[in-house]
């Protein structure tokens, strides 16, 4: 077999920098040196006699279209290793450290749908390990999927928003301003803003980016909260206020927890969210595509999670 013009290290350090375009982030996600990500493409390149990157001041490298060529083959090269891996005997398989994966999911969809669900899918798979960050996604969230920082993301984004290409949009739930029964009380639902406005509210964090966010987004209604009576980041916490009729608050209908739905109600519509899927690039590990399976399965086809549409492209295989 004629040797190689590449490393595998060189092949790692590459297919970082086509994802996160940027040759510090690439040295951070690798752990080694920029200088040392910048040398080991240049070698790439000089061994290929091909530029990979175009690189011009004060802009990220982008990929060239030897680059896309490579990255392409190199997918090839990755699923061919993985089949040759594959005729390991079953002990020495066995004696592999157990693939890790960590998943970015809202608390509202990891408390509701997915953590119900862990118990089978870890008795199935008892060499898989999950884990989860079940939070609002940092306000920096390109950054830590494009840093490799997720091997997965489920999460809810208002639909007036953009969608990044390496999203996948799952479905459209509904949006509003939620609040118990007793406000609805001998008034026609929706209440009018002028009314929303006198109720309580509870808010994220005082000051926080999230808090003028909602805000602003408010504004768009004609709702100016004149009272509010809380502020929390926690999702259980805001979702039982709601249930003891403490005060009113922005939520998605699909991460209200079901056993509330017959006290709490939608006082007043707003913007819908989406149901965005983000998935790293793990070639055809087997393992990855059942943890996939499982997350997509564990919220879209569960009863409870209530859905005003689901896109074509939610079961449909990745690009």
């Amino acid at each position: 077999m004629a040797s190689l013009p590449f490393t595998l290290r060189q092949l790692d350090v590459f297919a970082s920098l086509c994802v996160t375009r940027s040759f510090r982030r690439s040295a951070e996600s690798l752990g080694i040196s920029q200088a040392s990500v910048s040398n080991q493409i240049k070698a790439l390149e000089n061994q290929l006699g091909v530029a990979l990157f175009a690189r011009r001041p004060g802009q990220r490298p982008t990929v060239t279209s030897e680059g896309m060529a490579f990255l392409d083959d190199l997918r090839t090269f990755q699923a061919a290793g993985e089949a040759l891996a594959g005729h390991r005997r079953k002990g020495a398989a066995e004696a592999d450290d157990p693939p890790h994966f960590r998943v970015l999911v809202g608390q509202g969809m990891l408390d509701s749908y997915i953590r119900p669900k862990l118990d089978r899918f870890f008795a199935a798979h008892p060499r898989v390990e999950l884990e989860f960050d079940g939070q609002v996604p940092s306000g920096d969230l390109a950054r830590d999927l494009e840093d490799g920082r997720y091997d997965f993301a489920l999460i809810h984004r208002r639909a007036d928003r953009g969608v990044e290409p390496y999203f996948r949009q799952l479905a459209l739930v509904r949006g509003g301003i939620y609040g118990h029964l007793k406000f609805a009380e001998g008034r026609q639902l929706p209440l009018a803003p002028e009314l929303i406005n006198t109720l309580p509210f509870i808010m994220p964090l005082a000051a926080s980016v999230r808090e003028q966010e909602m805000l602003g987004f408010f504004e768009r209604y004609g709702i100016r909260p004149r009272h509010v009576i809380g502020h929390t980041q926690y999702f259980d916490v805001m979702a039982a206020m709601l249930e003891r009729g403490v005060g009113i608050s922005s939520f998605a209908d699909a991460i209200l927890p079901p056993d509330m739905r017959d006290t709490v109600v939608m006082l007043y519509p707003l913007e819908n969210w989406r149901l965005l899927w983000f998935r790293k690039d793990h070639g055809t590990d087997p393992r990855c595509e059942e943890v996939a399976s499982f997350l997509l399965s564990a919220v879209l086809q569960d009863p409870g999670y209530r859905t005003i549409s689901i896109f074509a492209e939610a079961y449909a295989e990745p690009a």
